[in-house]
């Protein structure tokens, strides 16, 4: 009996101390409830700089683009369309020739200004395109720097004929994702790229 007392003693000892601090412990929560909210502040401005350094562009849907061929040192400048439809980036070439044990294709790319240029380069891979009533259509894949506006980045393009198309290259969505938005309403919103 004696040892139930001590422990009902010691419970409600225990209780009591608990309830007593409560007031601090409220107190101390609301003081750490304000210091948060300084440091939200403070860390939300930070972050809105950061992201004001880093904001998407907004691009037309055709814009005038500059690309750098493997081992080119001077870019080429061409009309591109921007095409969040389509998965991959899609370059114009002709007379297209796999050297499948060296990993290097040659091809003929013509400039906007009608002038060809014979380019042999490393492909990266083949990638095969379903195309009707053709069936499997293989392209090569070269690594370029393409620049849109202000962004300049690598890039993979699969070769092709593009002779029936309106702009002979088409930039995808693989390529958009370096922080791209498309205006599907306007064409040339961001300035030519100027070769560095």
């Amino acid at each position: 009996m004696q040892r139930v007392c001590i422990s009902i003693v010691m419970v409600l000892v225990s209780a009591i101390a608990v309830f007593a601090n409560v007031p601090a412990v409220q107190k101390k929560e609301y003081k750490s409830f304000q210091e948060p909210q300084q440091f939200v502040a403070a860390n939300t401005s930070f972050q809105s700089s950061q992201k004001n350094a880093q904001l998407p562009v907004v691009a037309g849907y055709v814009e005038k683009v500059s690309l750098t061929f493997c081992g080119e040192k001077a870019p080429v400048s061409l009309e591109a369309k921007l095409d969040t439809g389509a998965d991959s980036s899609s370059l114009h070439a002709t007379a297209i020739k796999l050297d499948k044990q060296n990993s290097l294709v040659t091809f003929t790319y013509t400039d906007s200004r009608g002038v060809s240029r014979r380019i042999t380069c490393p492909y990266v891979r083949i990638t095969r395109i379903k195309k009707r009533p053709s069936g499997v259509h293989e392209r090569p894949v070269i690594r370029v720097q393409l620049q849109i506006g202000d962004k300049k980045f690598d890039a993979s393009v699969n070769l092709t004929d593009r002779t029936n198309f309106k702009y002979k290259m088409l930039v995808g969505r693989k390529e958009l994702r370096q922080g791209m938005f498309i205006d599907s309403s306007r064409k040339h919103r961001l300035t030519s790229p100027s070769p560095k």
